[in-house]
């Protein structure tokens, strides 16, 4: 009788529950709405009830849905840096406070977008100059870090609080997010939200929902390895790996130790419930935050993909257009190329993947509003994790001031092949975004190229204008054309305002 009167009780609570008035965790206090644009907010309440949202001069009232769900859109609201107050009111009244409306943009990808601005190898002084730009920063800048793990089925909401950027929070922000949202900040002079989702070492499938890579050519090849992998699986064997993970970072206990030794760290165990999992972090670290107003994406993405990379063009392209589909809105797409990494480049022929891997992420920009920035000048050998991000946060800040904000910067691209010509022994390249064309240091290196024999050489280089001109007299008539083709290339070519020339190869065919 008193378990009976006990599951009755927890019924009527749990009822009770499901009936109050809730929100999305974005929807909560120092959340920065998206100015400009129709803002919705939903939630969840007892079915039937009717639910008033009010925020600043907007209000809208609507009936709960039978499954408990409900969803109203605000007319779009001018940027303000004046404190607002959320109130949404049913059968209890919510409220998120101290809410500013200007620009929200959306980061995500793999671990250099989730590095901190407080990570092990990032200098004291860079760290306390961002603690001081803090202070400086009006109006504020908040940022969400997403803390939800993948899940096998889409979540209604994500894991995380809004944070307001200060000293003793800042540490915590994606770097490359914090430098983005300072450079739009300084120029916009508006309030700027960051919502940052993602999880190192992961490939782009792990963002899609599963539908949308069912239906791709390369779905069923990357669910038969996901298969593949799960046979190697049992709770044991996960154990034996948890506890050996526990003893190397307990031996290795600063980042630096952690580089030096990595060879010998267990290797990465594959679970059914783990990160590397198809569609899994899309439906536990995105989908929750479907359709948040937000003005576009920025993303460091594409070497969690280098054991397939011919793979990659098609679920590029398919997470972006299914981004935009379950947004409502053609969000500009911004992505950083892979950096260089590991040990410097030395011979002219390295075949490595890395390099195959920036050139199949080109794929995005056949779609509309999209953009790269290089950030192939920016790595360090012993460490995939640069400590230095704020280029490439202002690269990133600097295309969407642009593109998406109209403003007049100057170039904003890093030079780019266009087409060659075959003159002779030599090979001219056309270049775009190239004015202003210069050889950091003085001296053109980082092209080498192919002779009828077949092996790679190096070779020098002239500018002229735009253009460049390639040579090497042991290729005299070169077969392919390469320009820092390797994980840590060289390189050397820039445009006037200092940003790379983009790596690239091409054959060389003649009349």
């Amino acid at each position: 009788m008193k378990t009976c009167l006990l599951l009755l009780l927890l019924c009527v609570g749990t009822g009770v529950s499901r009936a109050e008035v809730k929100l999305p965790a974005l929807f909560s206090d120092h959340m920065v709405v998206q100015a400009g644009t129709p803002v919705p907010v939903w939630g969840w309440a007892k079915a039937g009830e009717e639910v008033t949202v009010t925020l600043a001069t907007e209000t809208k009232s609507v009936t709960t849905g039978a499954d408990g769900k409900w969803k109203v859109m605000l007319d779009a609201m001018k940027a303000t840096d004046e404190p607002q107050t959320l109130t949404v009111k049913g059968a209890n009244t919510v409220t998120a406070k101290d809410v500013l409306i200007g620009e929200v943009w959306l980061g995500g990808g793999q671990s250099n977008m989730a590095f901190q601005v407080a990570a092990p190898n990032v200098a004291p002084e860079t760290l306390a100059e961002a603690k001081a730009q803090t202070l400086t920063v009006k109006p504020k800048i908040r940022f969400f870090m997403v803390s939800s793990q993948g899940a096998d089925e889409p979540q209604e909401d994500v894991k995380g609080s809004w944070a307001v950027a200060a000293p003793e929070t800042i540490g915590k922000c994606s770097a490359v997010a914090w430098y983005f949202g300072l450079a739009l900040q300084q120029r916009l002079r508006t309030p700027v939200g960051l919502i940052v989702s993602s999880v190192g070492g992961t490939g782009a499938e792990m963002w899609i929902p599963k539908e949308e890579l069912n239906k791709t050519s390369v779905g069923a090849a990357i669910w038969k390895r996901h298969e593949e992998a799960l046979k190697g699986y049992s709770k044991e064997a996960e154990e034996k790996y948890k506890s050996e993970e526990a003893a190397w970072r307990k031996a290795n206990p600063t980042q630096e130790l952690m580089v030096k030794n990595a060879k010998v760290r267990p290797r990465p165990f594959y679970t059914p419930d783990g990160s590397k999992v198809p569609t899994r972090l899309y439906n536990g670290k995105i989908a929750g935050l479907e359709p948040y107003a937000v003005k576009g994406v920025i993303w460091f993405q594409g070497d969690g993909n280098g054991k397939h990379p011919a793979e990659y063009p098609e679920l590029i392209q398919t997470l972006i257009r299914t981004w935009r589909a379950h947004w409502h809105a053609e969000l500009p797409f911004y992505y950083v190329e892979v950096n260089n990494m590991h040990p410097l480049q030395t011979k002219p022929d390295e075949d490595k993947p890395l390099p195959v891997v920036r050139e199949v992420q080109n794929a995005a920009l056949k779609l509309p509003k999209t953009g790269v920035v290089c950030s192939i000048d920016l790595g360090i050998a012993e460490n995939a994790h640069f400590p230095v991000k704020k280029p490439v946060g202002d690269r990133l800040a600097n295309l969407a001031l642009a593109e998406v904000y109209g403003l007049e910067l100057g170039e904003v691209h890093s030079p780019e092949f266009v087409s060659y010509e075959a003159e002779g022994e030599k090979v001219r390249l056309r270049l775009k975004h190239a004015e202003g064309l210069r050889a950091r240091g003085g001296e053109v290196r980082g092209f080498v190229l192919k002779n009828a024999d077949g092996k790679w050489v190096w070779a020098e280089g002239k500018i002229e204008g735009n253009e460049v001109m390639v040579w090497s007299k042991d290729a005299p008539k070169p077969q392919e054309l390469r320009y820092a083709w390797a994980e840590n290339p060289i390189l050397s070519l820039e445009n006037g305002a200092g940003l790379p020339l983009r790596p690239f190869r091409v054959v060389v065919k003649r009349e």
